[in-house]
């Protein structure tokens, strides 16, 4: 039976690359004290570098020829394959470019329609001028952990869905109560007949959370998965919600869906941008980030 004895993968480069460009030099310039000067180090080291490149090459590469070196016909040989693996080399470390004109990406985001809503016409319109063969696909808010690695972005405020993310800071919003009818005076607006918005992913509507820390709740008569249910339904019905006011400003108006003040205490709720860790120096990524960013401050 025939056996073939697999050998192991040879790493005699080790301690030879860092060769390259003192070779470069003195095949270039011809002369070990110009070579020295060029890359900067002293006459005597470029002398040992020399000798070290002489047996890595089986070959004097140099010799003298009265009063100047002169290069052997191997010096010769390795000019151009030298010449060709030190621009690749430098290809290597070259700064990566990002030209969104073109550019063909397709850019996957997870955003809740409480941001898409009023952001989404704005950014899809900026996209398309700044990066005409990209597209935006925004994908489910509960998308599988391992799909959202491929994620270039998401806008939330439930950063907890997003543990190992970057954030950067948006805006930061306040919620108002939705509806088409300003509460009677004296009124408590929580006794008001309410949708929730218990969205994908969600145990309950966010607004419920934050009564809850204050002791109050509020009578719900409906539940919807998104808030443009919620704006639809209370447009259409004696209904109130509590909502985002950007979202009420923006969208609120053609369906005489108005946002009053709520006479309770209440943080801002901060939005983030969050991306993979993985993207954070990605040039596509960076100017996408940056692309949201303004858009975020213009529709503010």
């Amino acid at each position: 039976m025939f056996m073939m004895e697999v050998m192991p993968e040879s790493h005699g480069l080790w301690g030879q690359l860092d060769l390259l460009v003192p070779l470069e030099a003195l095949l270039e310039t011809e002369s070990v004290t110009a070579a020295a000067r060029r890359i900067g180090v002293t006459q005597p080291a470029m002398s040992r570098i020399l000798e070290r490149l002489r047996d890595a090459f089986g070959d004097p590469l140099l010799v003298r020829v009265g009063g100047r070196m002169e290069p052997t016909p191997r010096a010769l040989a390795l000019k151009e394959p030298l010449a060709a693996v030190l621009r690749g080399a430098k290809a290597l470390y070259a700064p990566s470019a990002f030209d969104p004109k073109q550019a063909e990406l397709t850019f996957r985001a997870v955003l809740p329609d409480v941001i898409a809503a009023p952001l989404l016409p704005r950014l899809l319109a900026r996209l398309a001028r700044a990066a005409p063969r990209c597209r935006l696909q925004l994908v489910a808010w509960a998308a599988r952990e391992s799909e959202r690695a491929t994620l270039s972005f998401a806008i939330t405020s439930e950063v907890d869905n997003f543990p190992t993310y970057r954030r950067e800071p948006l805006f930061r919003d306040r919620d108002v109560l939705a509806g088409k009818v300003r509460p009677r005076r004296g009124v408590d607006p929580l006794s008001l007949d309410h949708v929730a918005v218990v969205a994908a992913g969600l145990a309950e509507d966010p607004a419920d959370r934050w009564l809850a820390t204050l002791g109050r709740t509020r009578r719900i008569v409906a539940v919807v998965p998104s808030y443009l249910l919620a704006l639809q339904a209370i447009a259409r019905a004696p209904l109130y919600a509590i909502l985002p006011s950007r979202m009420v400003a923006a969208l609120g108006a053609p369906l005489r869906v108005r946002g009053y003040p709520l006479p309770l205490a209440q943080d801002d709720d901060q939005q983030w941008l969050l991306y993979p860790p993985e993207r954070e120096a990605d040039p596509a990524s960076r100017w996408l980030r940056a692309l949201v960013a303004d858009v975020c401050r213009d529709e503010a």
